[in-house]
């Protein structure tokens, strides 16, 4: 193993697909510049499993039950000209339901842009399925979610960024 190998990280994320009544739950970006699933980071010491459910809770106030793995995302900086930062991630995503009240809070602690940190997140909405296709998704894996959203299908998937965004 190369001495570069020694230092070399990459952060573990775990998101939530959460939906209800034929919409989806997204945190907003730059008053609908952009949306992306609720989710983040690893700390030491948490499962999985115990991310998704802090994450989603921190960012929309919903509690959680965590079910089936959906699909991973890589994000490898170098691959992808670092546009979505320079930090190497896999992105663990889960299908979830809402466990109580379905009405989303103000955040907690809001998720913010890796490339412009200054820039916060608006808060969760309840997008409807059938006009996701119109949203501007972070990263454009509309194609994958509308396969997963429109045939149910739990078999899980790995992708790798970046993906084109199609016309």
């Amino acid at each position: 193993m190369g001495r570069g190998f020694m230092n070399y990280h990459i952060r573990v994320c775990a998101r939530a697909i959460i939906i209800h009544d034929n919409c989806i739950l997204l945190n907003e970006f730059n008053d609908g510049e952009y949306y992306n699933i609720p989710g983040g980071g690893a700390e030491p010491g948490e499962s999985i499993k115990e991310v998704v459910i802090r994450e989603v809770n921190e960012e929309t106030g919903l509690d959680v039950e965590v079910g089936d793995l959906i699909y991973a995302l890589e994000y490898e900086p170098n691959k992808c000209g670092g546009c979505y930062g320079d930090t190497h991630r896999l992105s663990l995503v889960f299908r979830c339901s809402v466990i109580g009240d379905k009405t989303v809070q103000v955040p907690t602690i809001p998720d913010c842009d890796p490339m412009n940190p200054t820039e916060i997140c608006n808060g969760a909405k309840w997008i409807p399925i059938e006009v996701l296709h119109k949203v501007h998704y972070v990263p454009y894996i509309h194609k994958q979610l509308m396969d997963y959203l429109r045939n149910n299908n739990f078999t899980p998937r790995f992708i790798e960024e970046p993906l084109v965004r199609e016309l």
